[in-house]
């Protein structure tokens, strides 16, 4: 029997769901009414709809109804750099003025992480880093770590080994990145040092889950010299990081 209380909005969600569960090779128009058990006039007028939006599409003039490409291009839609900004510069105030640690958002440009904004302690360190604009190639800083822990594995290897030369100069094992990886993917952060300009640094790095794209793909990380950070200091920093930040992932071991 044909649904009688459904409102439009819920049997636009339904014939989604119903869709994203067949994959590409879609569905009739019969089929899918039988899916929602509601009426295929009623289907049909809501399937007009979502296919003038581009949320559905159909296959061939009588074929199957699949998810439009509409559907993807929103799940990917990233907030701009501006909106970033200023949705993380509480947290980097926060977190710096909790932790006495310079705080950097850092976010993904192809091979590259960039700086798009930062907070400085009293004792600053930018051994690698050089302000707004600053780039590093990712996987140099924890930051672009967790940026390429966020990819699919062969986008991962891809960047590692397009970028291979460049931890030959900062004298990184290829090896220690990937277990840095495996360190985000648990715990949803990386800590560990880096050496740069003849000063061995600690860093601290944070980044939304894989395939949350809410946040952009971007990295908070706090950086300080490594001799000035205890464990137990350490352990403040990701709890205060963890609750400061606008994002909520603790990794899979969560």
């Amino acid at each position: 029997m044909a649904k009688q209380s459904s409102s439009n909005v819920e049997r636009g969600a339904e014939i989604l769901l119903s869709l994203g569960n067949a994959g590409r090779a879609g569905m009739s128009l019969a089929e899918i009414a039988e899916d929602i058990g509601d009426a295929k006039s009623a289907v049909h007028r809501a399937l007009t709809g979502l296919s003038h939006y581009g949320f559905v599409e159909q296959s061939g003039r009588r074929g199957n109804y699949r998810l439009g490409n509409a559907i993807y291009a929103l799940a990917q839609r990233v907030p701009g750099i501006g909106d970033l900004v200023d949705l993380f510069r509480p947290a980097l105030i926060s977190v710096t003025a909790g932790t006495g640690i310079s705080s950097f958002l850092m976010a993904r440009s192809g091979f590259e992480s960039v700086c798009l904004d930062f907070q400085l302690s009293a004792a600053p360190v930018q051994p690698l880093l050089s302000g707004v604009g600053g780039r590093l190639p990712l996987g140099i800083g924890h930051a672009g770590v967790c940026m390429i822990a966020r990819l699919d594995k062969e986008s991962r290897e891809r960047i590692l080994e397009i970028n291979a030369p460049h931890y030959e100069e900062w004298k990184i094992e290829t090896d220690t990145i990937r277990a840095e990886i495996e360190m985000f993917l648990e715990k949803g952060y990386v800590i560990g040092t880096r050496k740069a300009a003849g000063y061995e640094v600690w860093t601290l790095a944070f980044a939304p889950a894989p395939g949350d794209n809410r946040y952009g793909e971007t990295g908070v990380s706090l950086l300080a010299l490594a001799n000035s950070v205890s464990d137990e200091e350490a352990k403040r920093c990701i709890a205060l990081m963890t609750e400061s930040l606008p994002y909520k992932w603790f990794g899979n071991s969560a």
